[in-house]
């Protein structure tokens, strides 16, 4: 049975970022953006109470552990032995869809985007300025909004009457105290609303991998690349909290979690802090010639964890969380405004 605290990120994936230590207790380096470097151990690390737990789906978790155990565990075993075959290439399409969607990363953004959304719409419509610039377009008969809510009023006739008799109502102050009590009503709706975002993009995470630990659409992306296996300088190499980065074509080149739009070059599994996995989808060139820990940094949304404590390691977390968003502010600004000139021209 699953039990209260999950680990969002595995930990058979992060021994390979252990300390190196004859002890009992297994810890990595922490770099946190939000603290100093400090060794943890990795029973805390990626780890969330009832991160895949609701009352529709109780035994993912279960589910995971079992998938986890019985092939990907395995598979990366073998992985840092340097066993690359045919034998093994062939589930490891299926370790990489399922690192993608498993993590903690995925979930977040989706409330980032949701709350970011959400907030900027709630943040414009606050504002009884900006509220009533919005409405005041509808506050008109022909409005099937703005008709249908007089409709709704136990004097409907006498209301219709009166704008008609006198339609100045409509454009002066008349609806004045009406916005600045909406816009403090919608004020106040904030934090429940985000609430309610965490609880559905929760439910909505958990029902996909419900379906499947490893979408299979999610890994037919990664069925027509190449793989390798490349070392790097031990030590250097880190683990971010989004396990998994993708090296894309375009202005962003590093993404956490890859767009069906999305022109592939690379995509880098960290396997331990001196070796990882590299798929292209070119015939092999050799490693990438990027600064990779800095791009795992940038990607990674709150940490990444390494095997030993390095000046060039701890600078990097102040570049924690900046590539690690799906959404832009700029792209999310430019959404919303579309959907807000979509809801100005409705019933006109």
């Amino acid at each position: 049975m699953a039990g209260i605290y999950q680990h969002f990120i595995p930990r058979f994936l992060q021994k390979g970022f252990r300390i190196p230590s004859n002890g009992a207790e297994v810890r990595s380096w922490l770099y946190d953006r939000r603290r100093e470097a400090r060794p943890t151990n990795l029973k805390a690390i990626g780890m969330e109470g009832y991160f895949y737990a609701v009352e529709t789906e109780p035994d993912l978790d279960d589910k995971i552990t079992v998938a986890e155990e019985k092939v990907y565990a395995p598979l990366i075993d073998r992985l840092r032995r340097g066993e690359l075959d045919g034998q093994f290439i062939t589930g490891v399409p299926d370790l990489l869809a399922h690192f993608e969607i498993r993590s903690r990363h995925v979930r977040q953004n989706l409330e980032s985007a949701g709350d970011a959304c959400i907030g900027y719409i709630l943040q414009r419509m606050a504002d009884p300025r900006l509220l009533s610039e919005l409405l005041r377009p509808h506050l008109h008969l022909a409005s099937p909004v703005f008709a249908q809510a007089i409709e709704n009023m136990g004097n409907a006739d006498q209301v219709k009457q009166l704008l008609q008799l006198r339609p100045e109502l409509l454009t002066g102050e008349f609806f004045g105290p009406f916005f600045q009590m909406a816009a403090a009503q919608i004020a106040a709706l904030g934090p429940g609303i985000k609430d309610v975002i965490a609880r559905a993009v929760k439910q909505s995470h958990i029902r996909v991998m419900s379906d499947s630990v490893s979408p299979e659409k999610r890994a037919d992306c990664f069925r027509a690349l190449s793989y390798s296996l490349e070392t790097y300088a031990p030590g250097d190499l880190p683990l971010g909290d989004s396990i998994v980065l993708f090296h894309v074509e375009g202005e962003r080149a590093f993404r956490p979690f890859l767009d069906k739009s999305d022109e592939l070059i690379h995509v880098i599994l960290p396997l331990a802090s001196n070796l990882y996995l590299m798929g292209t989808s070119d015939v092999y060139q050799g490693p990438p010639t990027y600064d990779l820990p800095r791009e795992i940094a940038r990607c990674s949304m709150d940490y990444f964890i390494a095997s030993e404590s390095k000046p060039h390691l701890a600078e990097l977390t102040y570049q924690i969380g900046s590539n690690a968003r799906w959404l832009s502010d700029d792209q999310v600004d430019s959404i919303m405004e579309g959907v807000i000139q979509e809801f100005m021209q409705c019933g006109r």
